[in-house]
């Protein structure tokens, strides 16, 4: 398993590439890296559920990619 460390301007690849990149037709061209920078923000300010950061964690979230680099 891979990490979320997430680069802004990621996009899911477009419907066409989609399947073959192994994400699922409905994601394509979701805007991964502003979710994802969402998501760290909304971390920060203390605006999570415990129970998604959790989640989260679980698959691998980097809240400071900094602190890891």
């Amino acid at each position: 398993m891979g990490t979320c460390g997430v680069p802004f301007v990621f996009r899911v690849p477009a419907i066409e590439d989609t399947e073959a990149a192994g994400w699922p037709a409905s994601l394509a061209g979701f805007p991964l890296g502003q979710w994802t920078a969402d998501a760290r923000r909304f971390y920060n300010r203390g605006d999570r559920n415990q129970e998604r950061v959790d989640q989260m964690e679980r698959l691998g979230m980097v809240w400071s990619p900094a602190d890891t680099a």
